[in-house]
């Protein structure tokens, strides 16, 4: 989805609500036990579960990747931020069925941005376009690792 100059890109729509669908279903599994339940340990574990279900569908929600003209800015609640000049390392990875591209900044920022997101081909043109030209990803290929000139030596 676009907004101004910047692209964002999320989760499916429906990814966040059938996971917590599916986690709740698991969990009002194991609430039915009574074995688990008539203990206050089971119950505090129980509620736990229900606790860390929920907080997971919020990330999934809130998980956004952020690109402008010159940054890409990605993450739920506290975002990771790299300037496109200062990427020195740029990959992506194919295993499993499931590929990511991974960006690596001077400063030791890292990025990882799964197929799993909406649009992802559009999302690795966006960033094929904003990277340095001597950099460049391609997805669909195997493992492919590209690097800035300091790092060659």
């Amino acid at each position: 989805m676009m907004m101004g100059d910047d692209s964002t890109y999320r989760w499916p729509r429906g990814t966040p609500l059938f996971c917590l669908i599916g986690l709740y279903a698991l969990g009002f599994l194991a609430a039915g036990q009574p074995n688990l339940t008539n203990l206050f340990a089971g119950k505090v574990v129980v509620a736990t579960y229900f606790l860390v279900s929920t907080l997971f569908a919020i990330y999934l929600f809130r998980f956004r990747v952020i690109l402008d003209a010159t940054s890409i800015r990605a993450g739920a609640f506290f975002f990771k931020e790299i300037e496109f000049a200062d990427v020195i390392r740029a990959k992506y990875v194919q295993d499993d069925g499931r590929g990511q591209i991974i960006l690596y900044a001077r400063t030791g920022v890292r990025i990882s941005i799964g197929e799993t997101i909406n649009d992802f081909g559009a999302c690795a043109r966006a960033i094929n376009a904003r990277l340095p030209e001597h950099l460049v990803i391609i997805p669909g290929s195997r493992t492919m690792d590209v690097f800035s000139g300091g790092d060659l030596v």
